[in-house]
This record gives structure tokens, C-alpha cells and sequence, in this order.
């Protein structure tokens, strides 16, 4: 299992659209074996780009602070899970998930899109 996690510094991200890395945990057996961070194309934000990129980097969930509701159902329908989650650490977003016990907030933004 690979999972996106939207990355502000030391911190989980609070909007998955403006985003500039992702950390990619490899985890299997619930351990981690691997992470690599990458850098989001420096394209236009345009629609659906992103959800597109994160697929091609072989995600089986996203983990972000907010996300709005084209991005989150496209990521979805290619079959990758959304969790929206508190700004933790990175380390302890990573710990509370093999732990089983993050704590997911839900699969949207909770701000306007529509000046986007």
C-alpha cells in the first residue's frame, strides 16, 4: 500500500490543491519499508491534474487537511482513498495511520471553491 500524504513543511497540508510535495509512504504489514518525497508539477492549477498525478505515483489513499469535492470524487473513482485529517506532524499522521487510529475529520474542504 502507497500512501499521499500532502505536506506543508514538518506538517500535514490543509488544502490538497496547493500543495507543493507529497510524501509517499510504502507500507506493508502495517510497517513502513520506504518513503520518497515529491515535488507536485509546477503546471497551471488545472482541474484534475493533480488527482491524474497522484495516481501515476501508484497511491492507494491520500491523506490531506482538506480537499475539495472534483478532486476528492476523482481520486475516489480511481479507486484511492480520501482522509481528511487535523494538521498533525507528518510523523505523527504516519504513526496514528499504522496504529489504525488516525483520526479522519472528513473528504472536503470546509472553504469556498468558487474563486479558485
Amino acid at each position: 500500500m502507497k500512501i499521499a500524504i500532502a505536506k506543508n513543511g514538518d506538517t500535514v497540508s490543509e488544502h490538497f490543491g496547493h500543495v507543493e510535495e507529497f510524501l509517499v509512504v510504502h507500507v506493508e504489514n502495517q510497517k513502513e519499508v520506504e518513503r520518497k518525497i515529491y515535488a507536485t508539477p509546477k503546471e497551471e492549477h488545472v482541474p484534475g491534474a493533480m488527482p491524474q498525478w497522484i495516481a501515476t505515483l501508484g497511491a492507494d489513499v491520500v491523506i490531506t487537511g482538506g480537499i475539495g469535492g472534483r478532486a476528492s470524487a476523482m481520486l475516489r473513482a480511481q479507486g484511492i482513498d480520501v482522509l481528511c485529517v487535523k494538521p498533525l506532524s507528518i510523523e505523527l499522521t504516519i504513526e496514528a495511520f499504522l496504529n489504525q487510529n488516525l483520526e479522519v475529520l472528513s473528504d472536503q474542504c470546509s472553504h469556498d471553491h468558487s474563486s479558485l
